[in-house]
This record gives structure tokens, sequence and C-alpha cells, in this order.
């Protein structure tokens, strides 16, 4: 028989490759941005378990003509119903499979299977029921035995599920329980599962209650880490910014991060610390490093409190700097790099490096000189204006760093389509040293 959970990469990967999954009628999710190029599965000791490639975003049913089976999925990943066995199978109106019949050649050979599907009114699946009957004996009535309810956000990205043994009037849940976070996009960045008191089929040689999952998508961006509440530089030669991450603290080992700043900054150590959510059970060691740079280290106590295991991206560390009187208005970029966060295995979760604007923005300060006046940038319908005296280079930033956009204005009226910029607020810089500020709707 089949593997019901997780496959590994060979097999999964044939999958996609052969291109099996039905995309018409039968198939229930058809939001292929949303699935990942990996998901690395960890037991509750930190311990990496399993790699899955390409999993499905939420559950859907297909036929794969690579292992001649029905097939569905479950906690995004791949559950192949006996594949020597001859399908009954049945459609709603909206083309959705309704029912699947077969004997049950991978449980108990003596009984046919049969399973249903029910949907909400926008076509996606919200429980499966499980039934048998003796496959001799086609008047028996069919017994249900087992059910899957499956739920969904405000926005119906599919996050979880809950699976019950039915028995008398009362369904009794059985485990594994699921539930899954999203980040801004739609897209699952953490996962995990409690498989109850007994535990799981063994994981690296022992049983484990809960396991977890990590989400990593081909663009490259690890949505687990992010910055958060940039202040600028005021009259007080003082700035700081927040640095989240979407990890739950109980999953974290260790932890490292390198700060480097432009010229005439320099990390103020006294005001840089963890937050409430991390201070319990860990500690920051800060080490200057060549080229500018500080780095940041999160060790855990020896004793650490009880954290929950899920909820929402939590705030690990407050990074406060300073600012030379010296250095002029404008924009200068810090780097947030070699961001790690290890497991309590022994693994490895790598993030991407963040740029973070720095926006020095004192007034009335006498020992400065600004040699021009900065362009006036407004938004205009879905244009970006900039009214220049000058040509110089320009940037467009996000709020948390990224760098969007960059082009050459000339001295008078320069416009940039807006429509490819997200909404909220963008910063734009010019070589000159201005920056201004502009709310994208």
């Amino acid at each position: 028989m089949l593997p019901t959970m997780g496959q590994e990469k060979i097999t999964v990967r044939s999958i996609i490759e052969e291109k099996v999954f039905i995309k018409d009628e039968i198939k229930l999710m058809a939001d292929e941005k949303q699935r990942p190029d990996s998901v690395v599965r960890y037991d509750d000791k930190g311990q990496r378990a399993s790699v899955h490639w390409n999993p499905a975003a939420g559950p859907e049913v297909y036929y794969s003509d690579y292992y001649k089976c029905w097939a569905s999925t479950s906690s995004h990943f791949y559950i192949y119903l006996w594949p020597d066995a001859t399908y009954d199978v049945k459609y709603n109106s909206k083309g959705k499979v309704e029912t699947i019949t077969y004997p049950d050649y991978g449980g108990n050979p003596n009984d046919y299977r049969r399973k249903e599907y029910q949907y909400n009114t926008n076509g996606y699946l919200i429980s499966e029921n499980q039934y048998i009957r003796p496959i001799n004996s086609p008047s028996s009535p069919w017994v249900h035995i087992f059910q899957t309810t499956h739920s969904y956000d405000s926005y119906e990205n599919w996050v979880g599920y809950r699976d019950y043994y039915v028995g008398g009037t009362v369904p009794e849940l059985t485990y594994p329980t699921y539930s899954a976070r999203v980040d801004s996009q739609g897209r699952i960045v953490y996962s995990e599962e409690d498989m109850g008191p007994n535990g799981s089929m063994p994981i690296n040689g022992r049983r484990s209650r809960f396991c977890y999952y990590i989400w990593y998508y081909s663009d490259g961006r690890t949505p687990n880490a992010k910055v958060e509440n940039n202040n600028p530089v005021g009259n007080d030669n003082k700035g700081s910014f927040d640095v989240d991450v979407n990890i739950p603290a109980d999953s974290i080992g260790n932890g490292s991060i390198t700060v480097t700043f432009p010229e005439g900054f320099t990390l103020d150590e006294t005001n840089t610390s963890l937050t409430l959510d991390f201070a319990g059970d860990f500690e920051l060691k800060i080490t200057k490093q060549e080229n500018n740079s500080w780095l940041l280290e999160i060790k855990p106590k020896t004793l650490r409190s009880a954290s929950p295991r899920a909820g929402e991206a939590k705030t690990m560390l407050h990074v406060a700097y300073k600012v030379d009187e010296k250095i002029k208005r404008g924009t200068y970029d810090i780097s947030v790099n070699s961001i790690l966060f290890e497991t309590k295995g022994g693994n490895y979760i790598p993030e991407p490096a963040i740029t973070v604007p720095a926006e020095v923005n004192r007034w009335g300060v006498g020992n400065e000189v600004v040699n021009a006046p900065a362009p006036t940038v407004y938004l205009n319908a879905q244009a970006i204006c900039i009214q220049a005296a000058s040509a110089e280079q320009i940037a467009v930033y996000s709020v948390t760093g990224n760098k969007l956009y960059e082009t050459t204005i000339q001295a008078g009226l320069n416009t940039i389509n807006a429509a490819q910029f997200p909404q909220g607020l963008l910063f734009v810089k010019g070589s000159s040293g201005w920056v201004q500020k502009v709310l994208n709707k």
C-alpha cells in the first residue's frame, strides 16, 4: 500500500512533473501561487523529520494517472486510495466530486468503503465522511465510521482540519488536529499537528506528539522575519526599529542577527533588547564586529518558561541606534543580515537579509546645510509625481525596507506608475540625500 502521509522528494516531484492533477471540474483549489517550493517537517524536539515538495494549498480530490488511483489531501499532504480498486465516482451539480466508492483492499478486503465530500457555497471542501459495509452484502446499510472537518479563515484560506471517530450520537475526536498561520499574501508560513497523548507514527525513531512545519517559497522570501516600527532619527540623533519573527519561541534553540550600519551610525547597546515575549526564555549577547557591524546572539536560558506553540508573529528584538550629529538629512540603508535561527534539534532556518531605510529627519538644526530644496512628491490618481529641480537617481522602498523600483528623474515633472507597488506607505529616496513619504491607495 502507498504511504498515507507526507510524500518525500522523489515521489511528489514525480507527480508534479508528470502533471497528473486534473485541473478542471474536480480540482477543488486552483491557486497555484500558494504552493510552496518545499516544507520542512520537525518533531517536538526540533529535529528535522522530513522534507515535502510542492504540497497542496488546501484540500483537493483528484485522480493520479501516475499511481492509477484516486487521491485526496489532508494537512496539505497526499493520501492515496487503494490503486487496484474499481472506483465508482459521482459528481454534484457543480462538477465537484461528491462520492467515491471502492473496495477497501488496503484495509479490510471484506469491506466496501465510501467517501462523501461536502462543500460550502463557494465550492470549498468543508467535510469528508467515510462509511463501510460488507463487500458481499450490498443490501446492508452503510456504517458511518469517520469524519474530517476543514476550517478556513475570513479570506477562505484553508488553515486546519480535525478528524473524528463516529460512535453513537457524539463523534469522538481523534488525532491529529491541525492548524496553520498565513501571511498578508495568504501564504502559509507555519503549521503544526497535535497527534494526541500517544504520539504519532515513529518520527526519527521515537513517537512525537507534536510536529511542526516551516514553509519555504520559490521566490526566495521565507516570511519568518521582518522589520516593523521603523522610527526615524529626530533632533535627539536616535532611531530604532523592531525585528518580528513568525516562528514560535519554543521551536527556537538559538538565533543570531547581524546589523550593519552606514558610516556615522552606531548601535545603542543600552537600549537594544529582547521584548517581553522572548526575554523570559532567552538572553541577548551583543558583540561588535568589523565593517561597522554588530552581532546580536539570542541564546536560551537554562530554565525556560512555557510558551504557546501557535499565535501571530511576535516582536523579538528592539534595535536602537545613534547617529553622529554631523550626518546630514536623508535616508541611509541599514542592513539586517545573516539572520539565522536554529531549532532545538540542531537544524537551521536561514532568513533573507532585510534593508531598513533609516530616515534622518532633523528640523531646525543649525549645523546642517541644505544645498537644494527637496523635490515635491505626491500621488495623483495612479501616478507618483515628482517635481524636481535637477536630475538625480531615485529609489522607491516599501515600509519594510525592500527596494521596489529605481530610476533616474529629470528636472521638472516626473511620473511613476503607482499600480506596480503595494498599497500603503512608500518611501521615495533621492541620491542627493532627501526622502519623502507617499501613501499609495
